[in-house]
């Protein structure tokens, strides 16, 4: 079974507009049949009754359109695609749509003669390439469920937010505390976004690329800033507000400091501004300290490579008609444009005149990263592809079995039949992504109940490796979610508990901490320190930064131990 067979989720069904089409529409997930295409429209002329004939099929036509949309975008909701509904059934419907509504044949959806000169200088072959389809493709399928998946994720995570730039750090904050580091890109793994986030382990260019994602939800652009020689720290995220472009690193899952970030919070809520760095180059050198050589420097940044993330989906004109034909309750978002249209000067331009001009001349790239990282993840192989079906493998439990049929063996012990696995983790992973924290935490619990057989049951090795698996992700999810809802108390306990646990690996063979414990050693210090136990904040952090915390890591231990420092100091 693949990865993606086993990581796309199922969800709520909706009414159609006409309940036959939604009938229809079952019978193909089921039987293959195809909907009827809409009546075509009758041409003008003629009177009286001939006019009437012709209004009623146009509105019997729009409704049936609205019904390819409808259904389809419903069979690619992150809860459902992959679990109770199939992806090609869902492209299927949309290249119906395409085809008997979308006019794509009689105005392909393609790039002009009139945009080419512009993108070619920004695209690569290959881009252009899929922007030039004129029907959808599963992977286009896959890149509608996951903009309803961020969509989600966002609306979770802004809850409450006052302004656009509350609402971004939320939302970056939401995206790294969802998704851990992994620290060694020689470790990384090529994953999906979807992947990303189910899992919730990723690269800084990974959980860059999600943050970015996150913020299209909300329309906002943002942009990966790499230095001109690249090194593995050097990442920066833009995110483009009014006049402003504020910075966040991916690595540490931290904003950049902001000149009035107050100095007794525990936790830093006001970023810096591109400018802000480049006025007072000090602020990169204080926030990173003695790890300073290893990071982005305000000169560096200055020149740095300004890079748009992003699928080729994303620029295509398939998915502007498809967004301007989606119904006013689905309001996730498929395009964002590069080049001008329609009085909005494009994601390049909008770059281009940021502050007044202060990346004009800065080398702009739509990275070809996001579409090359989802051929990979569908091409693994090897030793790869097995990490990968190890860290998948716990999503599929639990494993049902009837005790009450079990039948005892010659020796003493039962053995019984086992049903097909439930994916009851993925199905709460994507609650909790979905922002339903109460609900996945409750569900999580039961999970850790379920990791323990009866010591005279058979029980088949993949599926105890299975459910122990599934266990240490629910106990690492739960204080995810608690940390999440700001219960930092309750999560301190429940990271305390993770570590304390005599079966998990916390550390490599070099004595490092291994990326689920890295995270919980690092959210446990902030949540003691939220909580009030910031000595034991203090010391934990300052402990490990030097004997077992990853390069990667480092300045945010140092930048928290000295901060709350002063903070404790103050208190005193």
């Amino acid at each position: 079974m693949t990865l993606t067979a086993l990581l796309r989720p199922f969800s709520r069904n909706r009414q159609s507009v006409l309940p036959g089409v939604c009938l229809c529409c079952l019978l193909i997930c089921l039987s293959g049949c195809k909907p009827p295409k809409p009546a075509k429209k009758a041409g003008a002329g003629g009177k009286g009754g001939t006019t009437t004939a012709t209004t009623s099929v146009t509105q019997k036509g729009d409704s049936e359109c609205l019904s390819y949309i409808d259904n389809s975008i419903n069979m690619m909701q992150p809860k459902r695609l992959g679990i109770s509904s199939g992806l090609k059934p869902a492209v299927s419907l949309l290249n119906e749509w395409a085809e008997s509504c979308g006019n794509f044949d009689a105005k392909p959806p393609t790039v002009t003669d009139s945009q080419k000169p512009f993108l070619q200088k920004y695209l690569s072959e290959a881009q252009l390439a899929k922007m030039d389809l004129t029907r959808f493709t599963e992977i286009d399928g896959n890149f509608i469920r996951d903009s309803q998946l961020f969509n989600g994720m966002v609306s979770a995570a802004i809850e409450g937010k006052k302004n656009d730039l509350e609402r971004t750090t939320a939302a970056f904050y939401y995206t790294v505390n969802n998704i851990d580091l992994v620290p060694e890109e020689k470790n990384a793994l090529p994953l999906s976004p979807y992947e990303i986030c189910v899992i919730g382990s990723g690269t800084a260019q990974q959980r860059a690329w999600i943050f970015i994602d996150l913020m299209r939800q909300l329309r906002i652009d943002a942009v990966l800033f790499r230095p001109a020689k690249p090194a593995p720290f050097k990442l920066l995220v833009g995110v483009l507000l009014e006049d402003k472009i504020y910075l966040y690193d991916p690595v540490l899952g931290l904003p950049i400091p902001a000149p009035a970030q107050p100095a007794d919070t525990i936790q830093i809520q006001m970023p810096a501004t591109f400018a802000e760095v480049q006025q007072d180059p000090d602020l990169l050198k204080k926030f990173y300290g003695k790890y300073t050589d290893s990071r982005f420097s305000a000169e560096e940044l200055k020149t740095a490579q300004v890079e748009i993330l992003g699928r080729s989906s994303e620029w295509s004109t398939r998915m502007r008609r498809l967004e301007d034909s989606l119904s006013r309750k689905q309001t996730f978002v498929l395009y964002r444009n590069l080049d001008p249209l329609e009085g909005d000067p494009g994601f390049i331009g909008h770059i281009q005149s940021i502050g007044k001009g202060m990346l004009k001349d800065n080398k702009i790239v739509v990275s070809e990263y996001p579409d090359n990282e989802i051929n990979a993840s569908e091409a693994i192989s090897g030793e790869q592809a097995k990490t990968l079906s190890l860290i998948k493998l716990p999503f599929r439990a639990p494993v049902p079995y009837d005790a009450k049929q079990a039948v005892e063996n010659a020796q003493g012990f039962f053995e019984v039949k086992w049903g097909a696995p439930t994916k009851k983790l993925l199905k709460t992973r994507l609650s909790q992504l979905l922002g339903e924290q109460q609900a996945a935490i409750k569900s999580y619990v039961s999970t850790r109940l379920e990791e323990r057989f009866p010591a005279d049951l058979v029980v088949p090795p993949e599926i105890r490796q299975m459910h122990v698996l599934a266990g240490q992700n629910a106990a690492y999810f739960i204080g995810i979610g608690q940390f999440i809802q700001e219960e930092y108390a309750v999560a301190a306990q429940s990271f305390d508990s993770f570590l304390r646990h005599r079966f998990y690996i916390h550390r490599d063979s070099q004595g490092k901490w291994l990326g689920r414990s890295l995270s919980v050693l690092y959210h446990m210090a902030i949540a003691d320190a939220e909580s009030g136990k910031i000595n034991s904040a203090i010391f934990s952090l300052s402990e490990n930064e030097n004997k077992g915390c990853p390069d990667a890591m480092r300045p945010a231990f140092a930048f928290f131990s000295e901060r709350w420092k002063i903070i404790r100091d103050k208190n005193k």
